[in-house]
């Protein structure tokens, strides 16, 4: 393969926001994993129940539309949450028409994880400061927004 060089792409991993933002994902998924670990929670079901305690009635396709996720994969963490008896699911039929709800064990971990999640946010402000917490997570807005209001 012609004009075919190795060493140009080391460059691309070093200066392309998408593989830093994955990157960083990555970490931030493992931090609060960790600190999540001791309830029995991992950092995306904290974000779903999150999202399903602020958003009460909302059905899986808004989730992953506000979230930007695949309904499907989506679809298989609740299904793990309402086993473990923390959301249900109620009416219509089907992802698009099911209404989404956390129980009450549900709440009772979204106020449990809270002081978890405070906590593990500070430690981020603590190491880095919260000038620079502040300025990444506007950045990271930022850019999503940009590559959103580019690929329309």
């Amino acid at each position: 393969m012609n004009g075919f060089d190795p060493e140009s792409l080391k460059s691309v991993a070093a200066e392309c926001p998408g593989f830093q933002a994955r990157a960083t994902a990555r970490a931030l998924t493992r931090y609060y994993n960790a600190c999540f670990k001791p309830l029995g929670l991992t950092a995306e079901q904290f974000s779903l129940l999150v999202g399903i305690g602020a958003t009460e009635g909302a059905t899986l396709v808004d989730l992953a539309d506000r979230a930007g996720v695949d309904p499907t994969t989506l679809s298989r963490n609740v299904q793990n949450l309402e086993s473990r008896d923390l959301v249900r699911a109620e009416g219509g039929r089907g992802r698009a028409g099911k209404r989404l709800a956390l129980t009450i064990s549900g709440r009772q971990l979204v106020v449990d994880a809270f002081p978890v999640w405070n906590c593990a946010k500070a430690e981020l402000a603590l190491r880095i400061g919260e000038e620079k917490l502040h300025s990444a997570k506007q950045a990271m807005a930022e850019l999503a927004e940009a590559a959103e209001s580019s690929s329309t």
